[in-house]
Order: C-alpha cells, then structure tokens, then sequence
C-alpha cells in the first residue's frame, strides 16, 4: 500500500560510510513519500538514489525501485565491489595504492608494518631502486665470507640500508605523483571512469550512471535521468524541459558541492550559467550523459541581450552553457557533490572573470572553475529544506564515531541513537587526542563542521536527527571493508530507518493545539507549497515530546487524564497533564511567530 504521507529526508557525506543509507531509505520508505531529498558527498550518492526510486513510485505506484536501492549493500558487499567502485586513472594508481595502504583497514599487524609494505606495492620500480645499495652492501657482506660481529654487523647494516633506501625513494616518488601527476588528473586520483574501459560497470560514475536509470526505470544507456524527470515522474522523457521547477514536484532533490575557485558553496541544481567543456567532461561521466547535455542546449534568453554573443564566444573556445536544471542529469550533480579531495577528482566547469578589464578583442577567456566535495562547505546540510512552517517532518541521518564510554553492541538496534526526551541530545561530543595527527584532525574538523555541530543540538533540529555510529574499521576511508563489516553496516542502517520512521509513524494533529488561545486554528492556510521546517516552526507545531512531531497532538494514551485548568477551561476539553505541560510551554514559546505568520498572511506576503 503506498503511504499517504510526505517527508524530506538530509544524508551527511562520509565516502564509504554511505553504505548505511539504503537500508535506511528503504524503512522509510514503508511508512513515508519522500517529498524533498539531498545530502552531501556520499549522503548525495543515497538522495540521488532515493529520488530516482521515488520517482518511479511516483509513476507506477510500485515499491521495484526501493526494492533495488535495498539491494545495493548486497550487491556491493560481494566480490569486493565496493573497492572497485573506486577505480584509479592508469597515472594515479600508484598514489591510490598508497592512500588505501595508509589509511585503510591494516591487512595484518603490527599496523605500521602493513602499511609500510603497502607503500612497496604501491610503488614497486621505486622500491627496487631504492633498495639496491643496501642489496649491494648485502652482497659485499655475503661474499667477504668475515665472520663474527662483522658478519652480523655488515646484515644489519646491510638490512637498515635497504629499507632506508626503498622508503627514500618511495617517498621521492610519492611527492612526485602529488605535485604532477595529481593535478594533471583533475587534483584527484579517481575520476568516476576507468579510462581504460569507458563501459566498465566496475568504475563508480559508470556504475552510478546505470544503477540510477534503473531504479527511477529508464532504460540504461539511453537517457539520464535528470531533475525534471524527478520533478514530473510522468512526463514523457523527450519532452522540452521545464523553465522551472513546479509548485508542487513529485519529488525534488538538491545537493551541495563546493566552488573552491570561489571558495563558496553552491546548491545543484542551480539557475547560476556556468558553462563547460564536453569532451573534458567525458572522463567523469559515461558518453551518453554527455550527448544529452550537447543535444539540449541551454537558449540564450531574449530579454539578455548579451547571452547570445556570450554562448557564441563561449562556442569558439570549446565550451558550451550547462542545460536548463530541468535538463541537467542527476548524475552531473551528484559526481560534483562526491569529490573528496585528492582521492576523487575535482570536475571542472568555466566562466570568466568580469571583475578584471576587458582584453584588448573584448571577449574574455573562459576560466577553469572547480568544483569539489560539498562537504568541504557543509557536510550534513541538516536545514536544506527548512521554511516558516513546516507540513511535514524532515528527518535527517547523521554519521559519528562510537564513544569510548559506548562501544558497539552486538545488537545493531543499540548503535543508533536518536533523542527520546526535550533534554536530550543537548551535549557535545569530544574529540579527544594527545598527538599533533589528532590536533590537527580536529583543526579540520571544527573548520568544516562547526556549523553543523552547533546546528544539529537545537531544539527542533534534534528530535529529528538519527545517528548512525561507526568504529574506526568502518566507513571512511576504509574502501576495502570485508563482507562481514559491510554487512553489519546495512543491519545498523536499517535499524536507523526502523527507528525513525517508528518515532514519527504515527500522524497528529493540531486540534488540541488549536484549542488554545486558538493559535494554530488557521495554520494550514499558512503553509507555503514547498514546506521544509525550521527550528521555530518545528516547535511551533508541537511540543517536545517526539511522539507528538510536528505538532501537540492529542492525549498520549494509557495515561490519566483530568480537567483543563488553563485558559479554555469550563470548555470541556480533557488532557494528560505531561502531555499538557508540554503544549503550553510550546505554545508561550510560539505565540509571537504564529502571531506574526498570521499577520503576513492577511498582508498577502505568504501564498496559501
């Protein structure tokens, strides 16, 4: 039975950590439609997927999408799909190797030992040269026939010489590939496309590409899925692409990446004109999202006058203006949101730069914009749909390390955690270190995060967010998980989903809220067609019992109830006292904004 009502749902980024969305979109998905989904990074990756299998829900009614997006960490947890999905260029997989040897799961210990002798399989040829003095000075020890101390001393030298020399060279080529190699591969290692294999499902834009079409069900191959297929399930895949995005979408989906050259965020998809070079563009994504995008072309507008000869000075450079939003395939948008730094590759888009003087012939030379991870800017973008007043719940999915005081639990339902009560989830989590390598990492980490840090413990925000924990083995970094720990991370984010979902099942209503002072009689007629929601509407709608959602709801039940003694008493309403409690505090907390929303309102500022 498809569900009645409509939720948004935001994912935080964090590469392979991601694993835990589809099972969680999927127990969602039973009880709620997804209206309005995003995320960042690798939460971009599970918003696409999650729109696309709305969408087709949208148009036959059927859950095959879902079904599909739940299969995901199967298919991924098997014949180490997931590593593959990461696929390096032929110049950059030395440097591949290396990041995965250092900051992967140790394959034997002593750790440093492991990651040591994956920097010599990372750069084989360097290692050889490296070590050949030492091997010398082994032979010399070996041939010299000394005995005694000597004999020992000339193999421990000999062993020493070896090693320092394979780590010197190891060292002098990494630098290498870092400041060559990288940049000329994007300022990454893994464009999406295994250039030795465009068709390759194994490379991660590739597989994407394909596994989008089939959920949202295109035909793979054919024609991307793009934003106004999500915004209009039933419009015909051919037909000329909306000016816009509706009032009422059947499912809408934004993402964030990050403009380093301007070093600002942006949301995709965007009305801001940027422009591109296709053939450029064919190294991250498949040929037939590129012929799409060459085969509807963005019009100049006639009320621009110098949008036409723009695009025609833009053309004689190669480049050409990024198709309408409408037109702009999901996967374009999502491979800009996924770029973690270094290990994906940043895509590049152009515009010129008016705040210099005009050259000399007058047409400015289109400049190379990169884009790269979003969650460089905003990594759990948990506000992207809030508004005045919200008409349904935004539920978000958060992603943290395990406390030392809370390890995991065998029991996946018991490393989740979402707040039960107005007082929890009010605490800040410490990042506890004692070296320079955690000084630092918490550096970064307050400079990307602290936005959302502070965000994520307002009330209202908080009673909505679900956290998903993961030990140090998992998500990450970590792309060559083994079968077991990729399992376990699809248990924990269905238990995730069952939580949430569960905790917001059931719909309320703002009756009993209404009957007071008669505040929210008139709240429907408020509520703008896109409705996200915000801390002060969310509390504006309920109290701060969770059961109660987005508004006071009626009496919980198998509780006491007795007499009103606020000010709608003598009228016959009966109440629970906590529940109660709760719905007076909300209401003296509100009364100003509701007061204020009414007012604008009967101005004609807000559209019914």
């Amino acid at each position: 039975m498809t569900p009645s009502r409509f939720c948004d749902i935001v994912m935080k980024g964090g590469i392979t950590s991601g694993i835990v969305y589809p099972a969680a979109v999927f127990e969602i998905a039973q009880d709620f439609l997804f209206k309005n989904v995003g995320g960042t990074s690798a939460g971009a990756i599970a918003a696409s997927l999650t729109a696309a299998a709305e969408r087709r829900r949208a148009r036959d009614g059927s859950m095959d999408g879902f079904n599909r997006v739940a299969d995901i960490p199967n298919y991924l947890s098997t014949d180490s799909r997931l590593y593959h999905l990461f696929t390096p260029n032929a110049s950059t997989r030395s440097l591949y190797h290396t990041v995965v040897s250092l900051f992967g799961r140790p394959r034997f210990q002593p750790a440093w030992a492991a990651k040591w002798c994956g920097l010599v399989w990372a750069y084989p040829i360097a290692s050889i040269v490296g070590g050949l003095i030492g091997a010398l000075v082994l032979a010399a020890t070996l041939v010299g026939h000394a005995g005694g101390a000597w004999f020992v001393a000339g193999l421990v030298g000999a062993a020493v010489t070896i090693i320092a020399g394979m780590t010197i060279a190891i060292v002098i080529a990494l630098v290498r590939d870092l400041l060559t190699r990288l940049p000329k591969n994007s300022f990454g290692m893994v464009t999406g496309v295994d250039d030795a294999d465009r068709t390759s499902l194994a490379a991660l834009c590739t597989w994407l590409t394909r596994e989008l079409e089939l959920t949202a069900g295109l035909e793979p191959g054919k024609a991307p899925l793009t934003f106004g297929m999500l915004w209009d399930a039933k419009r015909d895949v051919g037909a000329e692409a909306l000016p816009k995005i509706p009032d009422d979408p059947d499912v809408n989906l934004e993402m964030v990446t990050t403009n380093v050259t301007w070093g600002r965020p942006y949301k995709f998809p965007t009305d801001v004109m940027f422009y591109y070079d296709p053939e450029e563009l064919r190294k991250f994504f498949p040929d037939h999202v590129i012929e799409w995008m060459k085969q509807r072309p963005r019009k100049a507008r006639a009320d621009h006058l110098d949008e036409a000869a723009h695009f025609e000075a833009a053309a004689k450079q190669g480049k050409l203006p990024l198709p309408l939003a409408a037109d702009l395939p999901v996967i374009v948008a999502t491979r800009m949101s996924l770029a973690f730094p270094v290990l994906l590759s940043a895509v590049p888009l152009y515009e010129a730069d008016f705040s210099t003087p005009p050259p000399a012939g007058g047409v400015r030379v289109l400049e190379p914009l990169w884009f790269s991870d979003g969650g460089i800017s905003s990594n759990f973008p948990v506000t992207l749909f809030d508004g005045p007043l919200a008409r349904w719940p935004t539920f978000a999915i958060n992603l943290a390390p395990f406390q030392p005081a809370y390890p995991r639990k065998p029991d996946e339902a018991k490393n989740v955690y979402m707040p039960r009560t107005n007082a929890a989830g009010t605490l800040p989590a410490f990042a506890r270190f004692k070296d320079m390598q955690g000084f630092f990492g918490a550096v970064a980490d307050a400079m990307q995060n602290w936005n959302d840090n502070t965000q994520i413990h307002l009330p209202g925000y908080r009673d909505r967010i679900v956290t998903v924990f993961l030990d140090k083995d998992e998500g990450g970094l970590n792309l060559d998980m083994p079968h077991a720990i990729l399992t376990r991370l699809r248990d924990r984010g269905a238990a995730a989903g069952k939580l949430i979902a569960g905790r917001f099942k059931e719909p309320s209503t703002v009756a009993a809220f209404s009957q007071h002072d008669g505040c929210a009689a008139s709240i429907s007629s408020l509520v703008p067609p896109r409705a996200g929601s915000t801390g002060v509407a969310r509390r504006s709608l309920r109290g701060s019992d969770p059961r109660h959602r987005r508004n006071a709801g009626p009496p919980i039940p198998n509780r006491p109830e007795q007499t009103c003694r606020c000010r709608c008493a003598g009228e016959g309403h009966r109440y629970d006292r906590d529940s109660h409690r709760r719905v007076g505090n909300a209401r003296r907390r509100t009364a100003a904004p509701i007061a204020a929303a009414r007012a604008a309102s009967e101005s004609g500022l807000l559209a019914a």
